[in-house]
């Protein structure tokens, strides 16, 4: 098994409550990329000096 990986994206102000509910159910989710299985490990949106981030954690 591999090493967690981080991400960081911007997420626009007026997206942050539909981003933040959808974050929210799902931790812990197993997805596909690139033919893949992806679980994606902690999620959430943070407001960093004014501007908000989706910050999540993935293992492949």
């Amino acid at each position: 098994m591999s090493l967690p990986w981080g991400v960081k994206e911007s997420v626009a102000s007026e997206h942050v409550e539909a981003v933040s509910a959808y974050v929210a159910t799902a931790e812990n989710t197993i997805i596909t990329v690139a033919g893949k299985p992806v679980t994606l490990l902690k999620l959430g949106v943070k407001e960093i000096k004014g501007n908000h981030f989706l910050i999540f954690r993935y293992q492949l």
